[in-house]
Formats: C-alpha cells, sequence, structure tokens
C-alpha cells in the first residue's frame, strides 16, 4: 500500500542500531513531561500519490487542522512532493508546503517550508524498519525556523490482510542559532494504513502525542490518499 522501496536482509548491525535509537528515546523523553499546556487536536487530510515511473513518485495533499480543544482552527496546509528511488533501500524526496495560520489576535498568516529527506528501509520477515532524515526550513515575515528530522518507523504486513498497523517516533532538533541541536519536539504515533472503495484509495489513522517543552497534544488524525499507477501501453 505504501510506495517505498524494501530489501530482505538478516538482522545486521543496521537493523540493531534502529532498535537501539527507538528504545533509547522512549527512556529518555519521559522525564521531561511535566508542568506542561495539554491540547486535544485534530488533523484531516486529503491528496494523491501519482506514481510517474516505478521509481519515481509524485504527491501532494490539503490539511486542517484543529487547535483549543477542537474549539479553532489551527491552521490549513497545501504540501507537494516528489520522491525518488535510488535503490530498493533507499529513497530520497523533497517537498514545500504553504500553511494559512491562526494567529488568534494577529489573525491569520502565510508560512512557508521545504524540506529534503533520505530514508533507510528494510524487511524483518513481516516486520518492515524504516529510518528518515530530515532537513527542513520554515519561514515567514517573523523569521526563520530550521528543524533536523529524525523517524523510526515499524509497520507490521500481516498475513492475508490489507490492513497495516505501524508505530512511530519522531525527534525534531533545532538548528538555528543558540539551539545547539537541542530537542525542540517528540511525536509518537500509532496508527493503521487501511484500503478504501478499492486499492486506488487508502487511508490512515492514527493517534498521536506531540510533546514540546512547554505544552503537550494529543492528536486525532485521519488522512486520506488516491493512489495512481502509470499506465502501461
Amino acid at each position: 500500500m505504501i510506495y517505498s522501496g524494501t530489501v530482505m536482509i538478516k538482522k545486521d548491525s543496521y537493523t540493531w542500531k534502529i532498535y537501539g535509537l527507538v528504545v533509547a528515546v522512549l527512556c529518555i523523553v519521559p522525564a521531561f513531561l511535566h508542568a506542561q499546556e495539554k491540547d486535544f487536536t485534530t488533523w484531516a487530510s486529503a491528496g494523491f500519490k501519482y506514481k510517474v515511473k516505478p521509481a519515481f513518485t509524485l504527491s501532494g495533499k490539503l490539511e486542517w487542522r484543529t487547535k483549543d480543544d477542537l474549539g479553532k482552527t489551527d491552521r490549513w496546509g497545501l504540501d507537494v512532493g516528489g520522491a525518488y528511488s535510488v535503490l530498493p533501500f533507499l529513497k530520497v524526496a523533497a517537498g514545500y508546503e504553504i500553511h494559512y495560520r491562526n494567529r488568534g489576535e494577529a489573525g491569520w498568516k502565510f508560512r512557508h517550508r521545504y524540506h529534503f529527506d533520505g530514508t533507510l528501509s528494510t524487511r524483518v520477515q513481516r516486520l518492515k524498519v524504516s529510518l528518515r532524515e530530515r532537513f527542513q526550513h520554515t519561514f515567514d515575515s517573523s523569521g526563520d525556523e530550521f528543524r533536523w528530522r529524525s523517524r523510526v518507523k515499524l509497520a507490521y504486513d500481516i498475513p492475508k490482510c490489507k490492513i497495516e498497523p505501524y508505530a512511530s517516533v519522531e525527534m525534531y532538533n533545532g538548528l538555528n542559532r543558540g539551539e545547539r541541536f537541542d530537542v525542540q519536539r517528540m511525536r509518537y504515533r500509532g496508527g493503521v494504513v487501511l484500503p478504501l472503495f478499492s486499492d486506488c484509495w487508502e487511508a490512515d489513522v492514527f493517534y498521536c502525542r506531540q510533546w514540546e517543552s512547554k505544552a503537550r497534544k494529543n492528536i486525532v488524525a485521519v488522512s486520506y490518499t488516491h493512489l495512481t499507477l502509470p499506465t502501461i501501453a
């Protein structure tokens, strides 16, 4: 259901390094979860993935997010991008996003973002393992924000079933002057990907726990994606 290259290997050093990162993150971060503001929000999006060639995919998405315990719209977002499978286990990608954000008394403001990704993936029997590293630059009239995002994801391919459960942990490190690569945000996410109507549509339904130094969020989300394969002449 997800267009990504994988390669069958045994439990080598690369796989164990990924497992080690997951354990380290899960052990370290909970110690910081105290004296924080809480918020319950929802994210909803609809988009597409168009497989131009076996190794190249274009994508786009329109997203809506809430805030203040569902009481207000936080932002509307539109993003487009492309991904290329360099090797069966290595994918590179790039994308651009524009956000129309609710800034309260300051009104609605536009914000821009671009990113570059690299994703390593493997498979241990029916378990899919991936490590994505992303550089992103977000900017608007008030300034710039630079982040390095590291995400570990585990997904399980259930035999004779099109529903795929997954879990991921993502770390945001600050790259702005004075941030010293400190952890600015953590996201813990668990969900399922399942087909809708036909194999051309899929839904990603998930829960995400977001941590920041002064706040945390509980996010329930659903994302619909239309999948298009290239026409064979």
